[in-house]
């Protein structure tokens, strides 16, 4: 990138920093623990409940890049920006991109439904949590029992994508995401789609 035509800008407050590396360290922890410390397992699940209900009500009351407005991918907009990296001239967003939006909400929905579906296998199973008193029949647990197990694995998925794309995102634009993730800051030229 040409520095000369580059400045940083702040995009990502400390909050949803925080969020993301949490969310990172619940979900590490949730995975880590899934066989042999069931107690630990479900605080991190817990945790990972607690982080969704907040980046829900901060998608809607927040700053102006973590409104979930700001970053409504279209089919439109996913289209060009494939065709953009097919040519290997991305444009420079300052938020998320169009592919970026479509995994963030990927990956919140994917996290929606493994912490319903714990909730409602400990419920079921050890009759305790916020759905206490569910009551299902055995091929029903089963079924939730091969839904959550389906969305962890499709979890570990999406990050795989989702870290890959951060590394050609920041190849290609020449700016490091990752860094901004904990910086809060990306380096962007001047002339950038919002």
């Amino acid at each position: 990138m040409d520095t000369k035509n580059a400045k940083e800008v702040e995009v990502w407050s400390l909050s949803l920093r925080l969020f993301h590396w949490l969310l990172v360290a619940a979900f590490f922890t949730s995975w880590w623990t899934s066989d042999h410390h069931i107690r630990l397992h479900i605080l991190a699940g817990a945790a990972i409940a607690g982080l969704l209900l907040y980046r829900l009500i901060w998608g809607v009351l927040g700053e102006n890049h973590a409104k979930f407005s700001s970053f409504t991918p279209s089919f439109a907009n996913i289209k060009q920006h494939v065709l953009d990296l097919i040519r290997r001239q991305p444009r420079h967003y300052i938020g998320h991109t169009p592919i970026g939006s479509l995994m963030i909400y990927a990956l919140l929905a994917s996290l929606l439904i493994l912490v319903t579906s714990g909730f409602s296998l400990i419920a079921l199973q050890m009759n305790f949590g916020p759905f206490y008193g569910l009551q299902a029949n055995y091929n029903t647990e089963i079924f939730i029992q091969f839904i959550h197990a389906w969305c962890f694995e499709t979890l570990q998925f999406l990050v795989f994508i989702h870290l890959a794309g951060v590394v050609v995102e920041s190849s290609l634009q020449h700016s490091n995401l990752i860094k901004s993730m904990f910086t809060g800051k990306k380096t962007i030229k001047e002339n950038i789609n919002t």
